[in-house]
């Protein structure tokens, strides 16, 4: 029998803020908030409805990827993904458990290793935690135990097998090149195969300790070339490359692929398409049947065992050296560059971590009965964080001294957790030790020390800081590690006075913020002054804030001083640290007497801590970006407006003589026309006849509307109809609009966005089944969007 497995490996590395718990806005992510949410829109969100065309590139089939294919998520990114992108979040449990019906109560999903740690480089603890972690996070998302746990860069050892094994995993997948030797079970001769291994069978692995696990190694030059090559170009030529390995033997053969899981659509456009194609196409084939590893071990227990090359992975050439020394393994895009800085930057989180042991043991003894069996549960109060949960963990784990003090014990926790996230793969994989992966881990490793700090008196950082001055940046001005850290680490440091100010900046900014959330605190209490002037805006008061992780609760006294559009004083002070009354009666006394310089200057010497803007969270100094440019953009169409309706006159005159149209008007017509058009589609109901006399303008100005601001509006317009459409298919009047819709769409030149409005009608169009290619109307709709009925 022929099984095809194919298996994506979807994960991101860990962005959110250490402080925070949220990601900052990434311009380079544009139009999107930050690289998550693009790739999401690019990769997760359309595995979970990938097109199926027909030969004439109409829509025959939305179906879900995940559901036919082996897959991981790794927990940190499903994580973001709950919270974020909840559809998709759904959708990939869903598939999980549809998947479970279809291949024999196996389902698609595996788990991963919590953080995306090379195991074979932690310390033994930390191997088992993060198996514990990722299986935990698993259950818990997916209702059930998994069968397997996706290591990191496939990164493999022993020890770490051994881990594997004592909880429960009955298999891994592994790259070729990470096999050492084979025979059939039963022989005394071993084979040397190395990276020829035969791909088509599942081998058994016999550990020292007596416990086995299976081991699945992918194809590797298919895998390569469907990551690098132009094999998902479409999905005939995808289901051909697969469907031509098997051999005319009779044992049961395996053709298995596993590549990042953002191929399919992230790193190669449409590839999600191909891969829907591809599976249909197997489908359809007599003779292989698809499937996932759990179930082919079941059906075919291995007959064959085999050993690993140890410390072995499948993206450096030289074992795992590419996550601790200059192997050469880089990414080429900077030619010259080395990467030196590797071992020094392990090397000093690794004193770091060492010394956060000493700290988790001491005082932890104190906090817990064994502080190592409350770090494995851990993730228990990771993914739920209600006051049920955490007296649950604490009834287990506890010591009086920890029920008295529950933030101390918690911030025990969160060291453990940010000593662990500090080893996240990312941050050696790339050129630079300046780069955003490796700013990200010891951004983790800042957080850890200033819990430990704050935990014991004793400062790491001076220690960390000099052993990152031995790893060398490929940057002059930057030099080494330690720069690096001072330059874009240390101002991501988020203090709890800090976030308070940022709370205040963006309610004063933002009228859509939630005013008792505060990134990971709750506001528990919020009491604000404000006094206005023309061009000057005073808030102070107190705030109370209550950290969801800790439990940490901080009562402060603040101040923001406003002066003109998006010039920001901040200020903030601890209760007790002043005569908050006295500070207060005097900054109103100065400010209702339009001494504005020494209000600012009082508030810099009354008040502990001081921030400018432009140290905070971008994406508080976007909200006042925004309400800037909002203003502005109010003022700049109010009086384009009146420079167009005085001046179309003259120019429709000078247009009639032959003259050319100034330029300066061409601009103003554009903002003027611009706006009224996306003001007209996003109305309700679209007055057509006043779309159509503005286009009359546009033409006969000879400008070109038809991208931008203009075309999302027209997207936006027709996702609603079609969603409305696809509540009630069997209404005749919403069919009619949208197809009338899409009619003007096409008259007046606009080409939106077809996609989510396809998936509406299609969804629509076959709950009413043959009934839909019975109504002109909807086979209209159908012919419009590209819908094959």
């Amino acid at each position: 029998m022929k099984y095809l497995c194919i298996h994506g490996h979807f994960y991101q590395p860990p962005r959110e803020n250490a402080w925070l718990e949220e990601i900052e806005i990434q311009d380079s992510a544009f139009p999107f908030h930050d690289w998550n949410s693009r790739i999401s829109a690019e990769c997760y969100s359309p595995n979970a409805l990938a097109r199926v065309l027909d030969g004439n590139k109409d829509l025959i089939d939305l179906a879900s990827n995940y559901a036919r294919i082996s897959f991981n998520f790794g927990p940190t990114l499903l994580s973001w993904m709950e919270k974020r992108e909840p559809e998709v979040y759904q959708a990939v449990l869903e598939a999980d458990r549809v998947s479970r019906g279809r291949f024999g109560g196996h389902g698609g999903a595996i788990a991963q290793a919590y953080n995306h740690m090379i195991l074979p480089l932690a310390n033994a603890r930390d191997k088992v935690t993060q198996v514990k972690w990722g299986i935990r996070d698993f259950e818990k998302r997916f209702g059930r135990k998994p069968e397997a746990l996706w290591l990191a860069e496939t990164a493999c050892n022993t020890e770490t097998l051994e881990v594997l094994a004592d909880e429960g995993m009955k298999f891994v997948i592994l790259a070729p090149g990470q096999c050492k030797r084979v025979r059939k079970i039963g022989e005394e001769k071993w084979q040397e195969v190395g990276a020829g291994v035969d791909p088509k069978r599942a081998y058994l692995c016999n550990l020292p300790s007596g416990k086995q696990i299976a081991l699945f190694f992918y194809d590797g030059p298919i895998s390569q070339g469907i990551a690098f090559s132009d094999t998902l170009s479409s999905g005939e030529k995808f289901a051909s490359r697969l469907l031509s390995t098997y051999n005319s033997g009779e044992e049961a053969q395996l053709m298995n692929i596993a590549t990042d899981g953002e191929t399919y659509g992230h790193h190669q456009k449409f590839a999600e398409m191909a891969l829907a194609y591809c599976l249909k196409k197997v489908e359809e084939t007599p003779d292989v049947e698809l499937t996932v590893y759990g179930e082919f071990l079941a059906k075919h227990p291995p007959v064959y065992e085999a050993q690993i090359v140890e410390n072995s992975s499948w993206s450096c050439f030289h074992g795992v050296e590419r996550w601790r020394a200059d192997c050469g393994c880089n990414s080429g895009m900077k030619p010259g560059w080395n990467q030196k800085w590797r071992g020094p930057l392990r090397s000093a989180l690794d004193g770091v971590r060492d010394e956060m042991i000493k700290t988790f043991e001491s005082v932890g003894a104190q906090y817990f009965k064994n502080p190592w069996d409350a770090r494995n549960d851990y993730i228990d109060l990771i993914l739920d964080r209600s006051l049920d949960a955490q007296h649950k963990f604490f009834l287990k784990h506890a010591t009086e001294k920890a029920w008295n003090d529950r933030p101390t014990a918690l911030m025990l926790l969160e060291m453990q957790r940010n000593a662990m996230l500090m080893y996240t793969s990312c941050g050696w994989f790339f050129d630079e030790i300046s780069g955003i992966e490796t700013v990200q881990i010891m951004q983790y490793a800042a957080r850890a020390i200033e819990l430990n700090r704050v935990i014991t008196g004793v400062d790491l950082e001076p220690g960390f800081t000099d052993a990152l001055a031995l790893a060398p940046s490929n940057l002059k001005d930057l030099k080494n590690g330690a720069a690096v850290y001072e330059r874009y680490v240390k101002p991501q440091a988020m203090p709890i006075e800090k976030i308070a100010l940022e709370h205040v900046v963006s309610l004063l900014a933002d009228e859509t913020v939630n005013p008792k959330k505060a990134y990971e605190c709750e506001v528990l209490a919020y009491e604000p002054k404000k006094l206005t002037a023309p061009g000057f805006h005073l808030s102070y008061g107190d705030i109370t804030l209550k950290s969801v992780t800790t439990l940490l609760e901080r009562r402060m006294h603040f101040a923001v001083f406003q002066r003109g559009a998006a010039e920001f004083l901040c200020a903030a002070g601890a209760e007790g640290t002043m005569d908050k009354n006295a500070v207060f009666a005097r900054l109103e006394e100065l400010f209702a007497a339009g001494k504005y310089d020494e209000c600012a200057s009082f508030i810099r010497q009354a008040f502990e801590k001081n921030y400018p803007l432009v140290s905070m969270f971008q994406d508080v100094r976007r909200k006042v970006v925004d309400l800037v440019l909002r203003k502005m953009d109010e003022e700049t169409d109010k009086k384009f407006t009146e420079v167009f309706e005085a001046q179309y006159p003259v120019v429709r005159g000078l247009q009639l003589i032959g003259a050319p149209v100034p330029k300066p008007f061409l601009t103003a017509a554009e903002f003027v026309l611009t706006a009224d058009l996306k003001a007209e589609f996003r109305a309700a109901d679209v007055d057509v006849n006043a779309v159509e006399e503005l286009m009359e303008d546009v033409k006969t100005l000879g400008l070109d509307v038809s991208k931008g601001p203009v075309r999302d509006a027209v997207t936006e317009k027709l996702t609603l109809l079609a969603f409305a459409f696809a509540r009630n298919p069997s209404d005749k009047a919403c069919a009619l609009k949208l197809v009338e819709f899409l009619n003007y769409a096409d008259i007046f030149g606009f080409e939106p966005d077809t996609v989510k409005a396809q998936e509406f009608v299609f969804f629509g169009l076959k709950a009413l089944g043959e009934d839909a290619k019975k109504k002109d109307i909807l086979r209209a709709l159908a012919r419009k969007l590209k819908i094959a009925l």
